[in-house]
């Protein structure tokens, strides 16, 4: 059972998408409690993904469909340097990477991975990177089985209360 992976249909794969960004989000929940729950944030997600397509750098939404559903959607902007000490004048960056729960473990997301390699390369980038939760084990997984490597570390310091009041 294959599936396509293709630029994605705003007639068609609206409801791909919906499904794909909460099953995204609701992964997040699982090891991240106090990211903002799905109800709270779907539409700002979905519009987010979407209009990323009219920024002036090259954008690629992609999905992966089997039998007419979409089953996985990947999200990649080519952008050239924005700091000075970037040793790379143009990069790639997957912002989202989604599969559906019924769908994993069939090399989709690495399917998506390589396809935005290629528009990578073709769009002249030197590199292809990925921001991941630390605490995404499955995700990290994935990636360093395709040899990604840590490069940059962002630490985190809550400041104000989330969920239950306290900081963290």
């Amino acid at each position: 059972m294959s599936v396509t992976i293709r630029p994605y249909h705003a007639a068609t794969d609206r409801s791909g998408l919906i499904a794909c960004l909460t099953a995204l989000q609701e992964d997040e929940h699982r090891f991240a409690p106090e990211a903002v729950t799905t109800a709270d944030m779907i539409d700002e997600f979905v519009w987010l993904v979407l209009d990323r397509a009219n920024e002036p750098h090259p954008y690629h939404l992609l999905v992966a469909e089997q039998a007419g559903q979409v089953v996985a959607l990947l999200s990649l902007q080519v952008t050239p340097r924005c700091e000075p000490d970037d040793p790379d004048p143009i990069a790639a960056e997957v912002h989202e990477l989604c599969v559906l729960p019924d769908w994993r473990n069939r090399g989709i997301g690495t399917d998506l991975l390589h396809q935005a390699r290629q528009l990578a390369q073709q769009a002249g980038a030197s590199s292809l990177r990925v921001r991941v939760d630390a605490r995404n084990q499955a995700a990290l997984a994935l990636y360093r089985r395709l040899h990604f490597d840590d490069r940059v570390i962002t630490l985190h310091q809550q400041l104000t209360p989330v969920g239950d009041g306290h900081i963290q």
